[in-house]
This record gives structure tokens, C-alpha cells and sequence, in this order.
């Protein structure tokens, strides 16, 4: 995670944004080998640093205080409506998902089967989102 993201979310972030967890990497491979995947070091970065939440109502699934892995949970839940098993759910955005491709590290868009490029990578998303939340703030 760059450190203009960083900034970005300390400029905007409000108490109980995100939650925080201690996330260790013994939770981030139990997590990667459930999903069997590996997942970017990027997103890593945000699990470890910010855990779960989001600035201005936009919610980047992670970790919760309780250790509780809604990422996980969330994939898992969704992999039985045909999610593909490389796609790890890292937005729920009712309509569709945002997600990370395993296999590429882009994030697509997942809805009824059908996946679309979004963003290049992790750290494209969560800057884009954030900018787009700030806009409403």
C-alpha cells in the first residue's frame, strides 16, 4: 500500500472507519489456503494497517475485531452461487461484487456470473474509492 493511500485515508478517516485488527500472518495463511489462493501484498498491507471498513460508507471487506474474517466468509458464501475459485470478495456492493483476481491481482466486478476488469490492482481501487467517497463527504 503506497503512502499517498495512507495519507489519503488519514486525511478523511473518522473514528471507527476501520477496525483495526491485529492481523497476523498466520491469519493471512490460514485465510489464503481455505481460499487457495495467494493473495497480493497489497491487500496484505490493508488487512495488517487498517483491517476492515472504509471512508464514507464505501466498506473494503477484511478482518474484524474480533478476528472475525468477513473477506473470507463473504468469498466463501459467495462461491456457492458460481463465484469463481481464483476471486476473493473485497466489496459488497449489493448489485454486484468487487473483487480480487488471485490469478491476475487485478479487481473486477462480479455479478450473476459475468466478471469485468475494474482496476489494475489493489491499490488502484482503494485510491479510487476513497477519491470517490471524499467527494461526498
Amino acid at each position: 500500500m503506497t503512502e499517498k493511500i495512507r495519507n489519503l485515508i488519514k486525511k478523511y478517516e473518522v473514528k471507527g472507519d476501520f477496525t483495526h485488527a491485529e492481523v497476523s500472518d498466520a491469519v493471512i495463511a490460514a485465510a489464503e489456503q481455505t481460499l487457495n489462493v495467494k493473495l497480493p501484498q497489497q491487500y496484505i498491507a490493508f488487512l495488517k494497517e487498517f483491517g476492515h471498513g472504509g471512508i464514507g460508507g464505501i466498506d473494503t471487506l477484511g478482518v474484524g475485531l474480533t478476528g472475525r474474517m468477513i473477506f473470507l466468509e463473504t468469498t466463501l458464501e459467495y462461491r456457492r452461487y458460481g463465484l469463481p475459485q481464483s476471486f476473493v470478495v473485497i466489496e459488497n456492493c449489493d448489485e454486484w461484487l468487487y473483487c480480487i483476481d488471485c490469478s491476475s491481482y487485478k479487481v473486477v466486478s462480479w455479478e450473476d456470473g459475468y466478471a469485468e476488469d475494474e482496476y489494475g490492482s489493489f491499490d488502484d481501487y482503494l485510491a479510487e474509492r476513497i477519491n470517490e467517497a471524499a467527494e461526498n463527504i
